[in-house]
């Protein structure tokens, strides 16, 4: 399966070092879909949140590496 193509990702900072990462990602043939991941500066717990699916934990986020924008694109690599 190929890798989906994936727009800007941006950060969105709320409170108490919560920080999201929002960004469209695209599969071929498919319509382009809205994602957030929501975590937190401090480590911990990541929710990956999208339209028509919901919000769901990710099963172990460290392996991804630290949560940024190049976790985002590990996620979907």
């Amino acid at each position: 399966m190929t890798a989906p193509k994936l727009d800007k990702i941006t950060r969105h900072n709320g409170v108490a070092g919560q920080i999201s990462y929002r960004t469209k990602v695209r599969y071929p043939n498919e319509p382009p879909m809205a994602v957030e991941f929501v975590g937190s500066v401090y480590g911990g717990p990541v929710v990956a949140i999208s339209p028509g699916f919901g919000q769901v934990f990710v099963d172990d986020p460290g392996r991804f590496g630290t949560f940024g924008p190049e976790w985002v694109r590990r996620y979907f690599a």
